[in-house]
């Protein structure tokens, strides 16, 4: 009977399995349990055979016949655990509707724990400190709400007050929830705008649901995500002209080229500076010193990928005039502006593209800005950047794009 212990283990977590969702894949199962399909094939013949009524659909899975139920399954210890941490953690969270709705579903399971298991969760309870948000201080209440516009299509009324304190009263269809940087936010299709925005919850000073219904909205998050990281993002390099020769012989770096840049968004740590008499070498230094210190990568939200963006924008004049350095990341929204950094929208358009390839310490950046700036180029002035990617992970070899903006 000790061979069969781990199957009917199995077996019974099968049936928990199949009692959790509307419809259960054999892959879904196998992917669980760590089978192979045909054994899943065998659990659920043994399991129709002991009378557990399970319906299945071809092309599609299996589900239990509706109103069927067994007596619930007791928690392990491990899962007891788990469920306490995980109520510690959410207490935390800053929306008052999950902590309560989540605290208020603890206490109904807790009350079907057994007599030790509770003991050991009070225990437990002492003895997990979560240090995030250590004032409980909450910041929302919609949470709840607005998951179950989500779930049953419903159009919500909000006002809303933006990160800049414009306040507008907006009808959105609620898409997706997500959270970051210790803020939950929304996602959803704003019916003025006619397209989909990001919203703070935070920032809703009240919400309604109107008991009206809107049609689903066929893409998925990952579909959403997808497209909004394909349109912040820098486009390939398209070649508008032919390029243009090279600084001088001899230099390693790529061929002058005319590129379109598409719309994006930046976040990060900001100075205001000058290029007279040498200051921006200073600050900027300072700027990058701070960003690396302080792990400021780290902390960027909704970032589309890791790549740094060194940014000069917001110009008084030509490049011997004062100018703001933005050292960030681009980002798929700036709904969540951390404390202490800068959210900036780039309009994008015609820009010349050159690298340069060296050391870093050895002042690339700088020779390089200092040869743009002899370049006969119509500059826009509105907003240059050197890209710090991959290949400038290594400092003593690093490659560097830089663009810069014409009219």
């Amino acid at each position: 009977m000790a061979s069969d212990k781990p199957r009917l283990t199995r077996l019974t977590a099968i049936i928990t399995q199949l009692q959790s969702k509307r419809m259960v894949t054999a892959r879904d199962i196998a992917e669980k349990h760590q089978v192979s399909i045909r054994t899943v094939y065998r659990d659920i013949r043994t399991l129709e055979s002991s009378g557990i009524p399970i319906i299945s659909e071809e092309g599609k899975g299996y589900s239990i016949m509706e109103g069927y139920k067994l007596p619930p399954v007791m928690f392990t210890e491990e899962e007891t655990q788990a469920l306490i941490t995980a109520e510690l953690l959410l207490l935390k969270n800053k929306d008052q509707s999950l902590a309560q709705h989540y605290q208020s579903a603890l206490t109904k399971i807790k009350a079907n724990l057994k007599i030790s298991h509770q003991t050991k969760t009070e225990f437990l309870a002492d003895r997990i400190q979560i240090r995030d948000n250590p004032t409980e201080e909450k910041t929302s209440d919609y949470l709840i709400q607005l998951q179950s516009a989500i779930a049953d299509f419903e159009i919500v009324k909000i006002i809303y007050l933006s990160l800049d304190n414009f306040r507008s009263e907006r009808k959105v269809e609620p898409f997706a929830v997500y959270t970051t940087q210790g803020n939950w936010i929304l996602v959803a299709f704003c019916q003025q705008k006619n397209d989909f925005r990001a919203f703070r919850l935070d920032r809703i000073q009240s919400l309604l649901l109107t008991g009206k219904k809107f049609t689903p909205h066929s893409l998925t998050l990952n579909e959403y995500l997808e497209n909004c990281r394909k349109k912040w993002a820098t486009t390939p390099d398209t070649r508008l002209s032919p390029a243009a020769t090279t600084f001088a012989p001899n230099q390693n770096h790529n061929h002058v080229q005319n590129v379109k840049i598409e719309p994006f968004k930046i976040i990060g740590i900001a100075i205001r500076t000058t290029n007279e008499n040498g200051q921006a070498a200073q600050d900027i230094a300072q700027l990058w010193g701070k960003f690396m210190g302080e792990q400021i990568l780290a902390k960027i939200p909704n970032k589309v990928d890791n790549t740094i963006y060194s940014l000069y924008t917001d110009y008084e004049g030509d490049h011997n005039k004062p100018y703001t350095t933005i050292i960030g990341c681009v980002v798929e929204t700036l709904e969540a502006i951390p404390t202490g950094m800068i959210g900036k929208s780039i309009a994008g358009g015609n820009y010349v593209k050159t690298t340069t390839r060296g050391n870093l310490n050895e002042g690339i950046v700088v020779k390089q800005w200092t040869k743009i700036w002899e370049m006969d180029l119509d500059r826009a002035y509105v907003a240059d950047f050197e890209v710090f990617g991959e290949k400038a992970q290594n400092l003593e070899d690093a490659e560097i794009e830089f663009l810069v903006g014409i009219k």
